[in-house]
């Protein structure tokens, strides 16, 4: 009697723990989708910029340090792949310093994030295409996140670096420059992209996410 009394509250718990999972989860996917409701995403295409404003250490000290307006801290480039959107950036980890240029889905790049912004590149369909596939060369060659922040070449990239020279070396012209200094050397600063003059924001009705998948 013991016996089945002990198996029947062990149902009971193993029940309630997979009752509060399953409500859990839900509630954690709908509070991570919850901020990009009001994205139509028909306006995002191959070649869209966006930026956001990270919840990390480091998020807080590019916020103040590499932008003027310091409104994001850090920035990608969209890829529609197979009726998914990607966004390529590059990211070092906050514990080691060690990161590549990535790939993620948008859904998980925006994940938990608040404040970001869509910008469209003021370039034909052509060329955005072309600074798209720049961007994956540098992720397909594993690119590493540029730590010295050196801008004199494409070895290693920071974020900012990686779509300023993409967008520079496609166009093959100075469209994007450096404007932040650093130990006496030009950065790109996260302005210097999305404020610039080639660069519009992209702004939505609240039609939500109906076609796109993430």
């Amino acid at each position: 009697m013991e016996i089945g009394l002990y198996i029947w509250n062990l149902k009971n718990k193993f029940h309630l723990i997979l009752l509060s999972f399953i409500f859990l989860n839900c509630n954690q996917i709908q509070q991570k989708n919850k901020n990009i409701d009001n994205i139509n995403f028909e306006k995002i295409v191959s070649g869209s910029l966006v930026c956001r404003l990270g919840n990390g250490y480091f998020s807080g000290y590019f916020k103040k340090y590499a932008s003027i307006e310091k409104k994001f801290s850090h920035i990608g480039i969209v890829s529609k792949e197979n009726d998914s959107l990607f966004v390529y950036h590059s990211e070092a980890s906050e514990f080691t310093g060690i990161g590549f240029v990535k790939k993620e889905l948008l859904s998980s790049f925006l994940n938990e994030i608040k404040i970001y912004d869509f910008y469209e590149l003021n370039f034909n369909d052509t060329i955005n295409f072309q600074i798209v596939e720049q961007v994956k060369q540098y992720y397909n060659l594993k690119v590493p996140f540029d730590m010295d922040f050196n801008s004199s070449d494409d070895k290693k990239l920071y974020c900012t670096e990686l779509i300023a020279i993409s967008i520079n070396k496609t166009l093959k012209d100075s469209i994007i420059k450096p404007t932040m200094t650093l130990n006496k050397r030009k950065l790109f600063a996260l302005d210097d992209i999305y404020l610039n003059e080639n660069v519009k924001k992209i702004t939505f009705a609240n039609t939500g996410n109906r076609c796109t998948s993430l």
